[in-house]
């Protein structure tokens, strides 16, 4: 199972990374822009950040489809093809929300789309109104992501569509899934975050975002919290179980504590 973290502050996403966590999520401000759709924050980790995946939270009807889509797609080149799709149906009822995930699949697949539902026409009425006969009858959208493939997520479950559904308690896990992603929050405990990285990976998540405390009020580590913590102490346990606790555990040689020879 591999780690990564949900922030809340934007000075943790270089310590992250550095850590080695596979994806980060930066949660908005507490009053984001309206005009937001998710992709700022993504784009900020995405510009501070070079191996890691950058996930975005996509929250459906607040915009057009093809707009979320285009924006997507130009984040996906400026990460230099890292970004990974996190869903929110918001308010959608399922339906709805199944029209909305599969025009963005079909806009990110690089060919030209034609859509005709319950929610949208693509391309639009306003267009045949406008051009008659001239109007288009396809839609291509620009940039193609730069991934053959862009990963899709969703925050709940929604009839419909098969993308993998991040799972807020263990027993949502469906281990059978090739992925299997779960969201948990830890405490700073290092025996019950241990546990809690260990039930998951056991249950058959493949991916697991921790929510992080935020600086101000989680524990202090000796090599900080994501590097001394995270990935000292809990990806040990279900990316290399076997590794000797010892050794995590025991106290730094003091070339790497920054002691001179």
């Amino acid at each position: 199972m591999r780690i990564g973290a949900i922030l809340h502050e934007p000075t943790d996403v270089q310590a992250a990374a550095d850590a080695g966590l596979f994806a980060l999520l930066l949660e908005p401000p507490a009053r984001p822009d309206p005009a937001d759709t998710g992709c700022i924050a993504a784009a900020e980790v995405a510009s501070r950040t070079r191996d890691c995946r950058v996930v975005v939270r996509l929250l459906l009807g607040t915009e057009h489809p093809v707009t979320l889509a285009e924006e997507v797609a130009v984040l996906d080149h400026l990460s230099k093809g890292r970004v990974v799709v996190l869903v929110d149906p918001g308010e959608l009822d399922d339906a709805a929300a199944a029209e909305d995930i599969g025009l963005l699949r079909a806009c990110w697949s690089g060919r030209p789309v034609r859509h005709t539902g319950a929610r949208w026409t693509v391309p639009s009425g306003i267009m045949a109104e406008a051009l008659g006969p001239a109007a288009p009858k396809t839609l291509a959208v620009t940039p193609c992501p730069a991934q053959v493939d862009l990963p899709v997520w969703t925050s709940r479950a929604v009839d419909g569509s098969d993308a993998p559904v991040l799972a807020e308690r263990i027993e949502e896990v469906d281990a059978r899934a090739q992925v299997a992603v779960g969201v948990a929050e830890v405490t700073g405990n290092l025996e019950q975050d241990r546990e809690l990285v260990r039930s998951w990976a056991d249950a058959g998540a493949t991916h697991l975002l921790l929510k992080v405390p935020t600086p101000q009020s989680r524990p202090t580590f000796e090599r900080g919290f994501f590097t001394g913590y995270i990935a000292r102490h809990l990806q040990p346990e279900v990316s290399m179980p076997a590794f000797p606790r010892i050794m995590a555990e025991s106290a730094l040689p003091a070339i790497l504590r920054g002691a001179r020879r």
